[in-house]
């Protein structure tokens, strides 16, 4: 009777750290969606950024070597090509300084309130990409924090991370529990008196954490989103 049910006990805390690694694997493919978004979205406002910087330069090439003056310019007041060089590497050496101050300038000018919306409009399409690939994943979420065995666990919501129930599960397999109970009085008991495992206890498990976002999961999402575009 008891090692039917320290068997029981025991699979029922596989289980757990099985559903808890399916959700930490779906953590991290929501964080990878919002990393290849942000790359995405730094991609293409390098891009704009640095067509915007080329504006000046090429007006400035454009006006010299279509102006009356053009030839006088680049000759000289003798006519001859002995410096065209000198003053063609001065020219193209203006023109690379234009273009990163504006560069530059215009990076700063991004990072500043007034221009998110701008950035919002730019990256309106990949963030919905982004949402629709989000949404499959918080779906697959609300799933494995809904199952019963999470949602009724046994074990106290504190000790539900894929760490800690690899502890529970040595001390029954060792045999130093039988029941989930017990393996978690020992936890507790090591925790208090030696501090073993205190270095993996955390301030919140990823299944509260979870459950945090989902309750409200478009506007943590939205978060989410704006605090990658604040760390450009």
């Amino acid at each position: 009777m008891v090692t039917n049910q320290k068997i029981s006990e025991l699979d029922y805390c596989y289980v757990s750290w099985e559903l808890l690694q399916e959700l930490e694997k779906n953590a991290f493919s929501r964080n990878e969606c919002i990393r290849a978004f942000k790359k995405e979205s730094n991609d293409r406002q390098s891009l704009i950024t640095s067509v915007v910087a080329l504006i000046l330069p090429i007006i400035l090439l454009g006006s010299i070597v279509f102006s009356n003056r053009a030839a006088s310019l680049m000759y000289g007041s003798t006519g001859t090509t002995e410096n065209i060089w000198t003053r063609v590497v001065g020219l193209l050496m203006l023109s690379a300084f234009l273009f990163l101050i504006v560069y530059m300038l215009s990076k700063e000018l991004s990072k500043y309130k007034a221009f998110r919306p701008i950035k919002k409009l730019i990256n309106q399409d990949l963030e919905a990409n982004l949402r629709l690939e989000v949404d499959a994943i918080d779906q697959k979420a609300s799933k494995i924090v809904n199952d019963s065995i999470l949602k009724d666990s046994k074990i106290p919501e504190k000790f539900l991370s894929s760490e800690f129930l690899l502890v529970i599960i040595k001390y029954m397999e060792s045999g130093q529990a039988s029941f989930i109970k017990e393996a978690v009085y020992a936890l507790q008991l090591d925790l208090k008196n030696t501090g073993y495992y205190a270095n993996i206890f955390p301030k919140e498990t990823l299944l509260q954490l979870e459950k945090k976002y989902l309750l409200n999961r478009n506007d943590n999402l939205a978060q989410k989103i704006e605090l990658a575009e604040k760390n450009d």
